[in-house]
């Protein structure tokens, strides 16, 4: 039989190594998951930094400007002579002439009121020929209505075409066709402000 002391002695140094042993696997594991979790972070900042270089710049809102022949401002509605509504229809839609409703009537600084147009228009691949520089094009219809009188009033609908370029860096406006008529080429770096004369 072992004497007291002697199971005094071992059983401490039993519990002691398992304690040992535990504390160092903890250790271990605690480590290896902080070398992963950096490991982790690290390429998901170098993944991240170059998605920021791979965005694409996006240059396509238009304002559109309504005036006569004096400068009057034909979309002001406290004016006599201008347009009350306008509407946008789509020529490329899945039916003909698809309400367009993301555009938006806005004021300058000045109080000058213009449309403020971003997309909303289906648009066509027309040339792809160059997987790096495609076209795109919009067509559609702008509807404007104007009183006549107390119980009169007039419509006129006036066709639009917008050509878009597209590049893996930039997809931006290119040329904008009213009523058929080349009226603004896109100038690097200027807003895209076009007047339309009435």
């Amino acid at each position: 039989m072992k004497s007291f002391f002697t199971r005094f002695s071992t059983k401490p140094s039993i519990i002691f190594g398992k304690y040992c042993f535990k504390k160092d696997n903890s250790r271990n594991f605690y480590l290896k998951n902080a070398i992963s979790i950096a490991l982790i972070c690290s390429l998901l900042f170098v993944s991240c930094r170059g998605n920021e270089e791979d965005l694409q710049q996006v240059d396509q809102i238009i304002n559109l400007y309504y005036k006569d022949v004096s400068g009057k401002d034909l979309l002001n509605t406290e004016l006599p002579g201008t347009f009350t509504s306008v509407r946008f229809l789509d020529l490329n839609g899945a039916t003909d002439q698809v309400p367009i409703n993301s555009f938006s009537l806005k004021k300058t600084v000045d109080n000058i009121n213009y449309i403020d147009y971003d997309s909303g228009a289906v648009r066509v691949l027309k040339d792809s020929l160059n997987p790096q520089n495609k076209t795109y094009q919009s067509d559609f219809i702008i509807s404007l209505t104007r009183n006549i009188d107390a119980t009169t009033t007039s419509t006129i609908q006036d066709t639009v075409k917008i050509e878009y370029s597209w590049t893996p860096t930039l997809f931006q406006i290119s040329k904008f066709y009213y009523s058929k008529n080349l009226v603004f080429t896109k100038v690097q770096g200027q807003p895209n402000n076009i007047t339309i004369i009435k």
